[in-house]
């Protein structure tokens, strides 16, 4: 009877454990009154990965890159399947930068592939669905406001 009950608890609360665990690591990040849901990329492996190998994203999700302090980091379509835009922030949250549409290049290789830039120090980086930042009205200017989804250590800073 009792690893009934335990099995029953376990069955039904995976799901619910399951979901916490996917929003753990992602964002609500505010642009112009509008909500995107990003994903955090906060170390090292989860900013090399990035969106590469990824289908598509939705229109309203993103992915958000953390950096520990401020630099001018190098971004590249390395196995994207999909145009994005990429707008630079800066340690005051404002955009500094929007990269609108910005394609893979497929079977380019790696030492060939453009390499995309700030024009100064940024501390975070968004990336949308290609001509996502047009119909955000989001230009250099704007200020970015974010905040994780749920209360993770990992997240403690944003």
């Amino acid at each position: 009877m009792v690893f009934g009950a335990v099995a029953s608890i376990t069955l039904f609360s995976m799901p619910y454990f399951n979901r916490l665990e996917a929003v753990k690591n992602k964002a609500e990040v505010k642009i112009n009154d509008q909500i995107i849901i990003a994903e955090v990329a906060h170390d090292e492996d989860s900013r090399a990965q990035g969106l590469s190998g990824r289908k598509s994203l939705n229109i309203n999700e993103g992915m958000l890159f953390i950096f520990e302090e401020p630099g001018v980091y190098s971004f590249w379509m390395k196995d994207m399947n999909f145009p994005i835009d990429i707008l630079w922030i800066d340690s005051d949250n404002q955009i500094v930068q929007v990269d609108a549409n910005v394609l893979p290049e497929p079977g380019v290789a790696d030492e060939y592939l453009t390499q995309y830039k700030p024009p100064i120090p940024v501390e975070r980086v968004l990336e949308l669905r290609g001509g996502r930042a047009r119909l955000l009205n989001a230009e250099a200017g704007d200020l970015i406001k974010a905040r994780p989804l749920v209360n993770s250590e990992k997240l403690k800073g944003l």
